[in-house]
């Protein structure tokens, strides 16, 4: 006699595996999802899956031959932090930091500065629209806002004591724009700015600094000063460039900006045209 196995299943159980949900697999969110704050159907980059990609991107007309950003290598140049570059480690901030918050919707935000928003470590403030860096900002301020807000309330340091600091082009290690948030109360510069006797001398537009320390040389720093209210940076910044020369066209390149106060209650928007802003404005 052939015995064969009893395959019949209890319909309690069979109800059960119907009533499961499938499991799914989901993509790793796009540059789409997060510029229109749509990530519930994917999932931000893990973060450890991030890599050094392939190219280092020249800056400016080749016939000006200024010096790469080793610090951001892409797999598609010019382009920002798009699709086609989510697996860079320079878009980390973008596809990881940021996605991040958007999923979470914990992070630091303030509704008259959206979609600019403080990172998770609150020490990074970024924007869910693709914007590279310093030379793409076109007079937005909302990051810089967000900034002086952040030290207005307590969330990070206080207006005394923070300082806040964006990186040029060629100085930058990420592809998407950011504002380093920083706790300063012994700093270099501002120990520079209060030795300065009329601030209010300052006020009236960018004027090239004697500071020579860290080496910046003279006159490679250039501020505005105000007194009351929160400081334009984003104006401070297109002051600048608009008074760039057509003849040094690596000069965009080299432009960083920050913003610190001090004890005479002064608030100071700068230009760096070397070096790093994060270096001076946050480091030293």
């Amino acid at each position: 006699m052939k015995l064969t196995p009893n395959l019949s299943i209890p319909l309690s159980t069979l109800l059960l595996l119907i009533l499961l949900p499938t499991p799914t697999h989901t993509t790793d969110c796009t540059e789409a999802e997060i510029s229109q704050w749509s990530t519930s159907s994917c999932t931000c980059h893990d973060p450890n899956t991030f890599t050094t990609c392939p190219h280092t991107c020249p800056l400016g007309p080749s016939s000006a031959q200024c010096a790469p950003n080793p610090n951001t290598p892409l797999q598609q140049c010019h382009v920002g932090c798009t699709d086609a570059n989510k697996d860079c480690s320079t878009c980390a901030l973008y596809f990881g930091g940021m996605c991040r918050c958007i999923s979470s919707q914990n992070c630091f935000h303030d509704a008259s500065t959206d979609p600019w928003t403080l990172l998770h470590d609150h020490k990074l403030i970024t924007t869910s629209h693709h914007t590279p860096g310093i030379l793409n900002l076109h007079g937005d301020n909302r990051g810089w806002e967000l900034g002086q807000i952040v030290f207005a309330t307590g969330t990070v340091s206080s207006r005394a004591d923070g300082a806040l600091a964006m990186n040029s082009v060629h100085s930058r290690s990420e592809e998407q724009v950011h504002v380093h948030v920083c706790d300063r109360p012994v700093s270099v510069f501002r120990t520079y700015l209060n030795g300065i006797a009329s601030p209010a001398a300052y006020a009236q537009g960018l004027t090239p600094m004697d500071f020579d320390q860290l080496g910046f040389q003279k006159h490679s720093v250039l501020c505005r000063a105000e007194k009351a209210g929160s400081l334009d940076v984003a104006d401070v910044i297109e002051s600048y460039l608009n008074g760039l020369s057509s003849a040094a066209p690596c000069a965009w390149y080299y432009a960083g900006a920050g913003l610190i106060s001090d004890q005479k209650g002064y608030t100071w928007g700068c230009v760096t045209t070397t070096g790093s802003a994060e270096f001076l404005f946050c480091m030293n």
